[in-house]
């Protein structure tokens, strides 16, 4: 235990009041909590900032996008290892007691570590989804960050490499079913809009091929090969919801496209 480092955990959060508890409660044995709130109305910020008194620090910070605002409350932390969470996102006895139990040697040259994340859609778990990697335990100094908003893109520097955790972090486990669970509506349009512009500067074009084969490949992949015809009719509505973030993402690929052509004309 003594040669183990302080560890530091950050959440970003937004109208985040019913799950911020939980998330809170699941980093408690971190040494070090931050809370970046991009300007709720809800009272989250004072909810977390009277959760774990004496160890949660709330800041403002305006939203610049998901990687952006994860890079600055890495910022803010006191300590070099930092766990980073979503207000809907839980670290898991598992994850802790793994984090927890790493010794100063074991971290020497990594800059990041890996670990699963498991999905849940009211309360039920989301087969097709996992792993659903996700480098979320970080060295501060060791990291290069990706500007962009989605996907989130983390690398280790030079002369510094990535670890594999085996805990998971859960995601939205306890939260009963809402309407958006599989009808994001503005929140799926934003993704698809950020994901699609971040294909549009990597050259990635909306062709035929894409347009008509990346959404039943998708279905076939997450329904088919990840299993979730095992799970019934939760099963195939999952796998409709993720072909359609696939399908939404290429669609407004298309559109920039289209832009661009009325625009040079």
């Amino acid at each position: 235990m003594s040669t183990s480092p302080s560890i530091s955990a950050c959440v970003i959060c937004n109208n985040g009041a019913p799950l911020i508890r939980r998330c809170l409660d699941s980093l408690a044995w971190c040494d070090d909590i931050v809370v970046v709130d991009s300007g709720s109305t809800d009272g989250t910020p004072d909810i977390a900032r009277n959760h774990l008194p004496g160890k949660v620090r709330v800041i403002h910070h305006d939203w610049p996008g998901f990687n952006p605002q994860r890079q600055f409350a890495v910022s803010q932390c006191r300590h070099e290892w930092v766990l980073m969470l979503d207000m809907d996102e839980e670290c898991s006895d598992e994850l802790r007691q793994e984090i927890f139990a790493l010794a100063e040697a074991q971290l020497r040259g990594r800059a990041l570590f890996r670990m699963p994340r498991k999905n849940f859609i009211a309360r039920r778990y989301v087969r097709c989804w996992s792993p659903d990697f996700q480098t979320r335990f970080v060295h501060r100094d060791r990291v290069e960050w990706d500007p962009r908003s989605l996907p989130e893109i983390r690398k280790a520097k030079e002369s510094f490499s990535e670890g594999a955790l085996r805990g998971s972090i859960l995601h939205n486990c306890l939260t009963a079913y809402r309407p958006t669970d599989f009808n994001e509506g503005v929140r799926q349009a934003l993704y698809a809009e950020e994901l699609a512009e971040n294909m549009k500067k990597r050259g990635k074009h909306a062709g035929w091929l894409n347009l008509l084969f990346r959404p039943s490949m998708t279905f076939l992949k997450y329904y088919v090969l990840r299993g979730s015809f095992l799970d019934g009719r939760f099963g195939l509505v999952v796998a409709y919801k993720t072909t359609i973030g696939v399908m939404l993402k290429y669609s407004v690929l298309y559109g920039k496209e289209l832009q661009d052509v009325n625009d040079e004309q």
